[in-house]
């Protein structure tokens, strides 16, 4: 730990002498704008989501910021003090009026606000600027350094996109393998990022690592041997996560739940860009979303399974364009959850609440007739299961399908689905902040507070995230994908959750039991949600990893933070042994 602050040092002073020099060396690639002055910005002190305290990275990367749009653009930019001081007696802005008032506090026409996000060898910047002449949304900016010498081109990159779209400059990025940090000494070079337990790499089959990986972890893009690109961060506490064709026209939307709301966005690459969004009321928590096209128009629906802390209250709607939206169900009694059953295809499975409990035993096959919902057979599973606890798949290849479930104690078992144990994990897996039940006086993000008089007699049913089956690497024998979120304290307080990071694991059958493939390097934060989509006209396949960052003590009180990682899976590469 020692060695891995004494890097960041030293990285930190090459970085800002080099920056130094870049001011004064670099040509000018953004011509400033002639006519009206381009008016007055305040930089607002940058967020840092990390394991360890970046402060010296947030100001620095501020005051290049400054550096380069006061130099490029022309702007006037309000020193820091006086932000500091605005600050001090006004508080933290939270929400677009408080940006406003504190822009005409300061007599800014624009400010930016910004968060960095370190994720092992990874950096992002997020920014948004907010113009107060603008009664709209703020323009969000992203950029990202897949290794600590490639921060100050992100930092350029940032600030040529703000040049452009918010000063009308005209914009000439240099490509990121002309990066002037490239010139670091060896020694700057060396990633003072790395995870807190580095001896935690990837696993392949048979010890070894094509990729310092698992060998089916393809690292391509910003992330070199990470394994993983990312998407800028969201301002929301994830619940869930899919991907699907909302609206018919063949190309996949991405889906992302917060608590009361689900987002839709498109997706460009490892940008979300945002298209819609449908709201449930706010009494109620919505703790899974599920697609599926059950009606046969070619579009799949959104399932959004929410309750309160008494029974479940939950929709089904088909997205048509922003924030419009046809209700085909509402108010239902059901958890729901569409699933693939073999042998069946997808369908719609549902349980209700008991009088007394949050969930009653069965779960039960559901259709749609017109505007109604309509209860089938059942579905033949151990009364102990409930309804997002489990996936249904053929292991072991005899034809008979098997029951993949993790329990309450986050335990990984293999049933038969008579009820009898194949197999029970030593070690545990899953993971969740999620549930259903209890007293409704506690939030979920991962951070809850406690209050010891009413903890342990309040019944919650937690809801892990997904158990994925599937034959990754095309060998016919079928790998189980399931998060390991770590905290050993979570697992000892029965109604306080909290996981400062997490791992994806890939498992498979071998006629005994369920062993280990391989696994991700640790993320730092809590793994809310994971799924595998088909790259198209590709045999590749990328696994999105929702992650709700960690933040430090400061912003316990600020919204959540969530984001998506994309690593790239090379389905071929995990068969025989990988070259070298």
């Amino acid at each position: 730990m020692i060695k891995t602050l004494c890097r960041l040092r030293r990285f930190s002073l090459a970085v800002f002498l080099l920056q130094a020099i870049l001011v004064l060396a670099l040509p000018r690639t953004l011509p400033a704008a002639s006519g009206s002055e381009p008016g007055v910005l305040a930089i607002l002190p940058f967020t840092a989501h990390a394991s360890q305290d970046m402060s010296y990275l947030t100001s620095g990367i501020r005051d290049m910021l400054a550096s380069r749009l006061a130099a490029e653009a022309g702007v006037a930019v309000i020193d820091k003090q006086t932000i500091a001081e605005a600050l001090a007696s006004g508080g933290t802005p939270m929400g677009q009026e408080d940006f406003r008032a504190l822009g005409q506090k300061l007599k800014a026409d624009y400010i930016l606000a910004g968060s960095l996000t370190a994720l092992g060898s990874s950096i992002s910047l997020d920014a948004k600027v907010y113009s107060l002449e603008n009664n709209g949304q703020p323009q969000s900016f992203f950029a990202s350094a897949g290794t600590e010498d490639k921060i100050i081109w992100a930092v350029d990159k940032l600030a040529w996109d703000i040049g452009e779209k918010i000063f009308g400059l005209t914009r000439t990025v240099p490509p990121e393998s002309v990066a002037p940090s490239q010139a670091l000494p060896r020694e700057a070079q060396q990633s003072p990022y790395q995870t807190a337990h580095p001896d935690r790499a990837f696993m392949g089959q048979g010890g070894y690592g094509q990729y310092g990986a698992s060998p089916f972890i393809r690292p391509e893009g910003l992330t070199g041997p990470m394994g993983f690109t990312k998407s800028q961060n969201f301002q929301l506490d994830l619940q869930g996560m899919e991907v699907g064709d909302l609206d018919g026209d063949g190309r996949d939307e991405v889906v992302l739940a917060d608590r009361n709301t689900v987002f839709i966005y498109q997706r460009d690459a490892n940008r979300f860009i945002k298209v819609g969004q449908v709201s449930v009321p706010a009494r109620y928590k919505i703790h899974a979303v599920t697609l599926a096209d059950l009606n046969g128009n070619g579009k799949e629906e959104i399932y959004i399974s929410a309750a309160d802390h008494l029974r479940p209250n939950s929709l089904a709607v088909e997205w048509i364009r922003k924030d419009e939206v046809e209700y085909l169900l509402q108010d239902l009694s059901w958890y729901l959850r569409a699933m693939e059953i073999p042998g069946e295809g997808t369908v719609l499975a549902g349980q209700r609440a008991s009088a007394n409990k949050p969930v009653s035993p069965g779960i039960y096959r559901l259709s749609l007739e017109g505007r109604e919902l309509k209860q089938g057979e059942r579905i033949d599973l151990p009364d102990s299961i409930n309804l997002f606890d489990f996936t249904l798949a053929d292991l072991d290849g005899d034809g008979a399908r098997e029951v993949i479930t993790i329990d309450q104690y986050d335990r990984l078992k293999v049933m038969r689905t008579g009820g009898s144990l194949l197999w029970e994990s030593d070690d545990y897996y899953g993971g969740t902040t999620s549930y259903i039940g209890g007293k409704g006086a506690f939030s979920n993000t991962g951070n809850e507070p406690a209050d010891s008089q009413n903890l342990d007699r309040e019944e919650r049913i937690y809801i892990p995230s997904r158990i994925i089956v599937t034959d990754l690497n095309r060998d016919g024998q079928k790998e189980v994908i399931i998060n390991k979120n770590l905290s050993s304290a979570s697992r000892l307080l029965k109604n306080l959750k909290t996981y400062p990071s997490g791992e994806i694991h890939a498992l498979t059958w071998n006629g005994i039991g369920l062993t280990e493939l391989w696994r991700t390097r640790k993320i730092d934060g809590y793994i809310a949600d994971y799924l595998l989509e088909p790259i198209p006209e590709s045999d590749l396949t990328e696994l999105l990893v929702g992650v709700v960052l960690r933040s430090s003590a400061a912003d316990l009180l600020s919204a959540r933070t969530s984001t998506v990682l994309i690593y790239r899976l090379d389905q071929d590469a995990g068969k025989g042994t990988p070259e070298k």
